[in-house]
């Protein structure tokens, strides 16, 4: 079982989000955003922001949503970073095999 730094569940995370210190650096897949957006992009991350991390976890089943706030944060942005690392390594990977195609 893989133990994390800070038993913070994710529900509780976004309550205190400014209160957080650090998880930031430590996790900037998740919280910088990647690559460029279009205005429509911005505008839905700005209404929705956070519950769009909760979905993302509980893979857009609603019966899932308790189940993922009461996770570990490290947990689920651990999880959240690898798969923004995969779906970068994926997209590299399509990139490289199109330009020789081409």
């Amino acid at each position: 079982m893989v133990r994390y730094a800070n038993e913070y569940t994710l529900w509780g995370f976004f309550l205190l989000t400014r209160f957080v210190g650090g998880l930031t650096e430590r996790y900037p897949e998740v919280f910088e955003g990647g690559g460029n957006s279009s205005q429509h992009q911005s505008n839905f991350a700005k209404k929705w922001k956070n519950y769009t991390t909760i979905m993302e976890l509980a893979n857009n089943d609603i019966t899932k949503v308790d189940i993922v706030t009461n996770e570990p944060l490290e947990k689920c942005l651990l999880y959240l970073s690898y798969k923004s690392d995969k779906n970068e390594l994926e997209a590299l990977l399509h990139r490289e095999a199109m330009k020789k195609i081409h």
